[in-house]
């Protein structure tokens, strides 16, 4: 751990020194001046928010041809996406500052999607694909005075592309690549993706249509550690995305947006020792069916001082898995009015009022729920004030009633003050913030739990961090982060009773995470995080303490991009106490274009070492695999 610490320090000082020595250029760095949404609900400059924003742009998309949303969120300081590195259809986990599944809101065009039939609750990522993407905005710590529920640690906001401006553009995009584990390395095209994506502009019309296809084998799930070969698992995926927006005239515009979503995907189980009791994973002929609608419609005003949005979702889920015949449906329909006036220049007060209503069947052996036995809904009134000084003083500040029909009502809020200066014509924000957020119960977690427990309470976040911004000259830009955070109320299981329960007591995580972009000329840029994270020791399973990613960019003509890159992530544990070790993944991506980017191939190696680790305690893992695919623009 000692050398990923040393590398870091020696990075930052590098870094500095190099731009210490080359001070001719006085312009100040892009990054903060950036646009970003996700911290406020409206654009608003990087420099003008008391936040870090990470931002995974189209360039870097474009740039990672074959890389999942998941992988590239992987990249993130304080983002560790459990399951990544298995086989395709295993259930991910999202790990942010210590934190869990249920404490993370993924918002679709800003809007909040959770399926309300899964356990948690959570959206999977497996659902969306990367080329139907713009880009990717990542916001950390307690967010629910503008996000409400689930936004405790994180919150992930997933932009759709937007239409071309010409009446017709399209592109097609193909890759297909190995997909086998570190022990048994074959070279076979076991992985393939297909996308194709049409969009313009007519008249006041725009469009955008997706379809999109992919499925891997090769991988058994669970990892063989005898003699007998398990089975491969087989994962599959179809996707289709209508996105539609018409411009009544220059103040007014309405759209929808819907999306089917279906896959497949085999799984494993596990055998249990009778005398120790300890889960073995086993080869099982298990699968997994899971169908998604998705319907939204928006409507966006703008006037002389502001602006007014409505968003309105309705998510339909329905999961089967066989042999079990276990049945999981779930319905989600809500809306989020905003309204965001200009008092002045330097003062913007935002006022919303969201709502959500869910529904749930459930079918299992363990449990059911039936028609019309699962419902929950809560209506949140919420408002922030912006306050962006003339002389660099900004403040955000927020709160947020959350009033929920089983447990009544809960109250969070924000305060968010920042300071922007210069020293020696370099930018420099530094930033501090208070934030609480609250987790509501799922359905499964309320309509399952016996009658002793009386009503399940919502989880309680407490959210404190400071840190900095810098951008030295053009070429240089770091930030580090600090940040304390307390969960009580924590929703938990009870072994003995086989129950969700609210544990007792305060749960503690705290740490830190740090990033430096490197610009060193035209053609090649570095990018290095690391992220620590300290937790009880009890509830650190599966979360890495430490973490370090570095990436090397080289551009080695005006058509041929590169990218090197090296992560480490530290020993874990699992369930029963199993202990997980560290590993190191080398990865290398290429794409070189043709006729003046129409036609780009791209290929990727990774895992290059071939690597032998574990994520998941007796769970596979992908070794060295090899890529290779093609993209149009039409």
């Amino acid at each position: 751990m000692k050398k990923q610490l040393l590398i870091v320090s020696v990075l930052a000082c590098n870094f500095v020194n190099t731009n210490l020595f080359s001070q001719e250029k006085k312009e100040k760095i892009e990054s903060l001046e950036e646009v970003v949404v996700t911290a406020t609900k409206f654009e608003t400059n990087k420099k003008n928010i008391g936040k870090i924003v990470y931002k995974i742009t189209q360039e870097t998309i474009e740039n990672s041809r074959g890389k999942s949303i998941v992988d590239l969120l992987n990249d993130v300081p304080g983002v560790e996406i459990n399951g990544n590195f298995s086989t395709r259809g295993q259930n991910l986990g999202y790990y942010i500052r210590g934190g869990r599944n249920r404490q993370v809101a993924i918002l679709l065009d800003g809007v909040h999607v959770n399926d309300p039939s899964s356990f948690n609750g959570d959206f999977d990522l497996r659902q969306l694909d990367i080329n139907q993407i713009e880009r990717i905005e990542v916001l950390k710590g307690a967010s629910s005075t503008l996000y409400g529920t689930g936004a405790a640690t994180g919150v992930i906001n997933i932009i759709l592309k937007k239409a071309s401006k010409n009446s017709f553009s399209g592109t097609f995009n193909s890759f297909v690549g190995t997909n086998s584990s570190s022990e048994n390395n074959r070279f076979a095209a076991d992985e393939i993706s297909t996308n194709f994506n049409f969009n313009g502009t007519l008249g006041k019309l725009d469009y955008l249509f997706a379809l999109n296809g992919n499925g891997s084998k090769g991988l058994s799930a669970a990892e063989n550690s005898g003699n007998k070969e398990f089975e491969e698992d087989v994962f599959s995926r179809q996707n289709m995305l209508l996105k539609l927006n018409y411009s009544v005239n220059n103040k007014f515009k309405i759209g929808i947006l819907t999306s089917i979503d279906e896959f497949s995907t085999d799984f494993d189980g596990f055998d249990f020792d009778p005398i120790t009791f300890a889960s073995i994973p086993a080869d099982r002929d298990n699968n997994l069916e899971s169908f998604q609608k998705r319907f939204a419609v928006n409507a966006d005003y703008s006037y002389s001082k502001g602006e007014l949005k409505l968003r309105t979702f309705y998510t339909d889920i329905k999961r089967t898995e066989t042999p079990s015949n276990d049945f999981f449906k779930g319905e989600v329909l809500g809306f989020d009015i905003f309204n965001n006036y200009k008092f002045t220049n330097e003062i913007s007060l935002l006022t919303g009022f969201t709502a959500q209503f869910q529904d749930m069947i459930q079918r299992t052996s363990f449990s059911t729920i039936e028609e019309g036995k699962g419902k929950q809904h809560f209506y949140d009134p919420y408002i922030s004030v912006n306050y962006n000084s003339s002389f660099g003083f900004n403040l955000n500040a927020g709160s947020r009633l959350n009033i929920h029909n089983e447990y009544g009502s809960n109250f969070v809020f924000n305060i968010n003050p920042s300071y922007n200066f210069t020293i020696n014509n370099n930018l420099i924000k530094v930033f501090t913030s208070y934030s609480t957020a609250f987790v509501t119960p799922t359905l499964s977690e309320i309509f399952t739990k016996l009658p002793s427990i009386g009503e399940l309470l919502p989880e309680e976040d407490i959210t404190i961090e400071g840190g900095f911004d810098i951008a030295l000259g053009e070429k240089i830009n770091i930030n580090a982060t600090y940040f304390y955070r307390e969960e009580t109320n924590k929703i938990g299981y009870d072994p003995t009773t086989f129950q969700t329960i609210n544990d007792l007591g305060t749960f503690l995580a705290r740490g830190f995470e740090t990033e430096v972009n490197f610009k060193m000329n035209s053609k090649l840029s570095f990018l290095a995080n690391y992220t620590h994270i300290n937790r009880d020791e009890n509830l650190l399973l599966k979360i890495p303490q430490n973490k370090f990613f570095i990436k090397a960019d080289y551009k080695l003509t005006n058509s041929t991009f590169t990218s090197l890159s090296y992560r480490y992530v530290d020993e874990t544990t699992d369930f029963g106490n199993v202990s997980l070790d560290a590993y190191n993944l080398v990865d290398f991506f290429i794409n070189h274009s043709l006729l003046d980017g129409k036609v780009t191939f791209y290929g990727s190696i990774t895992n290059i070492f071939n690597e032998n680790f574990q994520e998941i305690a007796g769970f596979t893992t992908r070794g060295r695999n090899y890529s290779l695919g093609l993209n149009i623009k039409l």
